[in-house]
């Protein structure tokens, strides 16, 4: 399994979500944040980051680009919105080898070239999220790393309600 659904009513069911997900992650990863404007990507990255114990909290990076936080894990948010598709993280500065000791959040990155529907590494959680932060949403979950996959699903199906998989 490489690919896992998720249906959400409400903020309180995002922020468990990002909660499971936190829980699996490891120094290194990347959680690619994909959706349109106002889908919930800064929620699920909150959420995240809460579970992370991120210090201090993690909120939009929009304006910033990017924060770096303390945490559990050294956790690294970049919003590339602002850039503009095309972007090139690695030569800006935005991405280094630094965000191998911690996970790095990155909200729009299909601006970098990086789409949901691409290659699947081991590190990467590709979060495809549709709705809107006020109603239901639906968020995809994909990755390289069928057993990682598998143990989010199963932790959330153990949970939750209202889980479904393809």
């Amino acid at each position: 399994m490489n690919h896992y659904s998720v249906t959400l009513q409400g903020l309180d069911k995002t922020a468990a979500l990002g909660a499971v997900i936190a829980e699996h992650l490891r120094p290194g990863d990347r959680v690619l944040l994909h959706g349109e404007m106002g889908a919930g990507k800064t929620t699920l990255a909150r959420s995240i980051g809460a579970a992370l114990q991120a210090a201090p909290p993690l909120s939009s990076p929009t304006f910033i680009l990017l924060s770096e936080h303390s945490g559990r894990l050294p956790i690294w948010h970049l919003d590339a919105y602002r850039l503009g598709p095309g972007a090139d993280p690695n030569a800006s500065g935005l991405l280094d080898e630094r965000q191998l000791l911690g996970v790095t959040l990155i909200e729009w990155p299909e601006y970098f070239g990086i789409t949901a529907s691409g290659l699947l590494g081991a590190s990467d959680l590709h979060l495809t999220i549709t709705g809107s932060d006020e109603g239901v949403r639906s968020v995809d979950l994909r990755t390289g790393d069928a057993e990682r996959l598998a143990a989010i699903a199963a932790q959330w199906q153990a949970q939750h309600v209202g889980a479904t998989e393809r």
